[in-house]
């Protein structure tokens, strides 16, 4: 797997080092237990195994990991890699610590470590101090390359979801449809589609439910069908919505998309750093509610893309966040008529200092119809 360049990691670790600094805190700890929060330290570092505890210090980075992982540490990362040993990772970290007597606190993400583990963590005989801000901080700013992977990322999603309504077939469920989608992701280079999160199938009045997951309903001819789908590509995610119909698409499913498609339109005209989230999502809301359905877009606008799928900032109508440059976010406003059916249009974005780059340009904003590729 083709990873970002070594230089990006160490630049990340200077940063977070520099956030480290007001805070009076000497070493940050990332852990990754089961798989959980491998994010954060492959952001840093590279690394994707299942378990380690990533330890930046002042002047040193280490990675500690068990031996089912350190070739692999050795081959994605640059920092230096420890054995566990045959104890627990936290009874490595703890070692490390205790060869290091000027480290009196250590930063580490809060809302990423359960009960046991603050107990664990409480075990060092450290000050612990809640770093999650700046963690989130450094992973929100995309750079130039993230963004171009989220973009390839965006592209294999499109072109999978071409190919998967070529090969629509009468009789096929809401699930045969996800199965597709994920299958010609992967034959199209992609790790997969979002792991362990269902992509978003739901046709007829199912589609009214804004996260329908597929089930065995057979998609009927005139249904619109609400596909919410992405590829996870060289670690980072695509988050798309269309909608199709296999023959033609009902007229207020044609109504729905056009409001949709001028209420998106509206909310991307704002897109620009210094702009608060909330006025985002206010924009697009006014045009729905204009024309008289203000009551059936019922989530936010959008949210923040990257490693995870849902990620800081949050557009919605009570969001404190401001766009900065970096931010990459979905905009994806929806309505939702209770027993009849829902249209979404999501598309990603990039702002830069400079401009608003639509990451998801390879899929056309329209309705599509099954079977029919370009």
């Amino acid at each position: 797997m083709k990873e970002p360049a070594r230089e990006h990691f160490e630049e990340r670790l200077a940063s977070l080092r520099r956030l480290m600094k007001p805070r009076g805190v000497d070493a940050a700890l990332v852990l990754v237990r089961e798989g959980y929060n491998w994010e954060t330290c492959f952001h840093l570092s590279g690394f994707r195994g299942s378990s380690s505890a990533l330890l930046l210090l002042d002047g040193e980075a280490l990675l500690v990991t068990d031996g089912r992982y350190l070739e692999q540490a050795s081959e994605q990362t640059d920092l230096t890699v420890v054995d566990q040993g045959p104890g627990s990772i936290l009874e490595a970290v703890e070692r490390e610590l205790s060869s290091r007597p000027g480290v009196r606190s250590v930063g580490f993400q809060a809302r990423r470590v359960t009960c046991d583990l603050h107990d664990g963590l409480k075990g060092l005989g450290k000050e612990l101090l809640d770093l999650t801000a700046e963690f989130s901080a450094i992973r929100r700013k995309k750079d130039p390359q993230e963004a171009k992977i989220l973009e390839e990322a965006a592209r294999i999603a499109a072109d999978a979801f071409h190919e998967t309504l070529s090969f629509f077939l009468s009789g096929m469920t809401e699930s045969m449809i996800a199965a597709r989608l994920e299958y010609e992701m992967r034959l199209k280079g992609a790790e997969g589609g979002w792991g362990g999160q269902d992509f978003i199938v739901a046709s007829g009045a199912r589609s009214a439910l804004p996260h329908g997951r597929p089930g065995e309903k057979v998609i009927e001819v005139g249904e619109n069908v609400l596909v919410d789908f992405g590829a996870r590509h060289r670690s980072y995610l695509s988050d798309i919505t269309r909608t199709f119909s296999p023959g033609e698409p009902p007229q207020w499913v044609r109504d729905a998309h056009e409001l949709l498609s001028e209420a998106q339109s509206e909310a991307i005209a704002l897109l620009e750093p210094g702009r608060p989230a909330s006025e985002i999502d206010a924009a697009a809301r006014k045009v729905i509610e204009r024309a008289g359905f203000g009551g059936l877009f019922i989530h936010g606008l959008g949210h923040g893309l990257g490693l995870e799928l849902h990620e800081p900032p949050t557009l919605s109508p009570r969001s404190g966040d401001v766009i900065s440059a970096g931010d990459v976010v979905t905009v994806e406003p929806g309505i939702y008529f209770p027993g009849k059916g829902g249209v979404r249009l999501e598309d990603d974005f990039y702002v830069s200092a400079e401009r608003t780059v639509c990451l998801t340009s390879s899929l056309e904003r329209k309705l599509f119809k099954a079977g029919a590729h370009p």
